[in-house]
């Protein structure tokens, strides 16, 4: 363990290599994976990136040094695992333009993260604090997955064991102290008090979310348009409008598939249109027609 976490010589070879391998074998999970699946979210969530770049920070000599190569390893293996499979998907390069934009903005957000992270290898109050940023972070993930687990077993049963067992493994194997391991520990475990009450006070039942591709000649959707779902407490809908080859798309998310779910849109010049969605619950997953 302690070479894993701060015996490896991250040179900028080893972590090139480290970038590609993150990014190429992300990208065939999410080709070869079905969605919904533990091993698929990885190129969905965080979890196993926050381990990862924790990995990096935690081998690097220098604060400055650990903000460099971190945010470099984002910068190489998040495009790579949607190039993976621009050749295999139906949208082709519209892939990359429409989902890599938001994990750059992460990247961006890496440079600061990394240099302030690399402060939890002075194993003192200061860095389990830092790492506490990391482990609510999990337990927030962990707690998300569990509400799904308990609602639909045994869906997400290794992605919520790994979230919860990342935490603990982050503060034996980075904190070596024993005022910050009790601090870390602290902090964790009151964050996931707080993120149980949040899920689970309504209930157990699960969120649905979705992506819905629309017809550009249709729906010719701008940064003008607007979206909502005819029963607005029954969820959410967000609207990317199309470009190029690019359709715009319809991101909802449903708490009860049982209630209506038709989308409105409404254009600049005020005029609606209504998406009658069809849901049904078919195993473990969902299908809509529309």
């Amino acid at each position: 363990m302690k070479k894993i976490f701060g015996g490896i010589k991250m040179t900028w070879p080893v972590l090139i290599l480290f970038a590609v391998i993150s990014g190429l074998i992300t990208g065939l999970i999410a080709l070869l994976v079905p969605d919904g699946s533990s091993f698929r979210q990885i190129a969905v969530t965080f979890e196993a990136w926050i381990l990862l770049a924790i990995l990096v920070v935690v081998n690097c000599e220098k604060p400055l040094d650990a903000a460099c190569k971190t945010f470099v390893y984002f910068l190489i293996s998040q495009p790579l695992v949607y190039l993976v499979q621009v050749p295999f998907n139906s949208m082709g390069f519209g892939l990359f333009r429409y989902y890599y934009p938001y994990w750059f903005y992460w990247t961006l957000a890496t440079f600061p993260g990394g240099f302030i992270a690399w402060f939890i290898k002075r194993d003192d109050i200061l860095g389990s604090l830092i790492l506490s940023v990391a482990l609510i972070g999990l337990v927030f993930l962990g707690s998300d997955y569990l509400k799904t687990l308990l609602s639909e077993p045994p869906k997400f049963l290794v992605s919520t064991l790994f979230c919860f067992g990342t935490v603990p493994l982050l503060i034996v194997a980075v904190l070596h102290k024993r005022n910050p391991r009790l601090i870390a520990s602290g902090i964790a475990v009151l964050a996931l008090a707080f993120c149980l009450f949040l899920q689970f006070r309504n209930g157990t039942g699960r969120n649905y979310e979705m992506n819905i591709g629309l017809d550009w000649e249709k729906y010719p959707i701008t940064e003008e348009w607007t979206a909502a779902l005819e029963d607005p407490e029954n969820g959410t809908v967000s609207l990317t409008p199309g470009e190029d080859v690019i359709s715009p798309m319809c991101r909802v998310m449903i708490k009860d598939i049982n209630r209506p779910a038709g989308i409105i849109l409404t254009d600049p010049e005020g005029n609606t249109y209504r998406i009658p969605l069809q849901i049904k619950k078919n195993g473990s997953s969902i299908e809509v027609s529309y």
